[in-house]
């Protein structure tokens, strides 16, 4: 298999640096419009390639803007389906682990608004990520070197928004907390981690029938993690009591009615 990437990089490294600036532009547009990495250094290979073998720089040969060149040539291109869900649920993850680490290890069991916080900080850090982090920085890559800063800055931030979320300082910000024993505090991180990786699944699955699964388990999760508060007690305890079997009884009937109709 031929490794665009690398014979894109050996051309781009040959050019000059206006052109070395509007192919990072034009990479970075490409991005933006969520096309497959694989798709996208064969087409950033074959315009460079094109440009250099009529011996023009870019302005020249193309005559358009950056990201005008971007979304003309992305309309053929393979998109990754829901990127940014897609790492947000990854970041989600991660720091639903440490939560859920920070819940067993304490034995308390804490709703706060630190935690809201923490989830808009990943909400923002996204696309700091996708356009830092995920890219290698050239030697024009400031924008990725800023957004890289910017979505470290993000990251530490959550990271001790979560760590310290049973911390007396932030009190004011909690909304329920709750000493559990080590088994309870097990369960609810547990129920707590299905919830997210559920999520996850559920944003990538390509079939009705997988996403109808993943969505039980998350209303399900759901009910188990609100349990222990006291608010929504009727919706918690009608999940956690009844939703397990309407759920099971809705993926089989779901199931059924796909094998009947593809059967006809």
């Amino acid at each position: 298999m031929t490794n665009y990437k690398t014979l894109y990089s050996d051309i781009y490294n040959k050019l000059s640096d206006d052109d070395q600036t509007a192919f990072d532009s034009l990479n970075n547009e490409l991005d933006k419009l969520h096309v497959t990495e694989d798709a996208k250094y064969e087409k950033l290979y074959n315009l460079i390639t094109e440009m250099r073998k009529h011996n023009q720089d870019y302005i020249d040969y193309y005559g358009k803007k950056t990201t005008d060149l971007a979304k003309i040539e992305a309309k053929t291109l393979p998109k990754t389906r829901g990127n940014y869900w897609v790492d947000f649920s990854v970041l989600l993850f991660y720091f639903t682990v440490l939560y859920t680490a920070i819940t067993v290890i304490s034995g308390t069991i804490t709703l706060s608004i630190t935690l809201v916080i923490g989830l808009i900080m990943i909400f923002l850090m996204v696309p700091f990520m996708n356009h830092g982090i995920k890219h290698r920085a050239s030697s024009r890559g400031n924008n990725q070197m800023l957004s890289t800063l910017i979505f470290l800055i993000l990251f530490i931030i959550t990271n001790l928004l979560v760590i310290f979320v049973n911390s007396e300082y932030l009190n004011a910000f909690k909304i329920a907390s709750y000493d559990e024993s080590i088994f309870e505090s097990i369960l609810f991180s547990f129920f707590v981690l299905v919830f997210v990786a559920s999520l996850y699944f559920l944003i990538t699955s390509k079939t009705m029938a997988t996403r109808i699964i993943f969505i039980v388990l998350i209303i399900y999760s759901f009910g188990r993690i609100i349990y222990p508060f006291d608010f929504l007690n009727g919706v918690s305890d009608f999940i956690v009591k009844y939703f397990m079997f309407i759920g099971i009884i809705v993926i089989i009937l779901f199931q059924y009615f796909i094998n009947k109709e593809s059967k006809a």
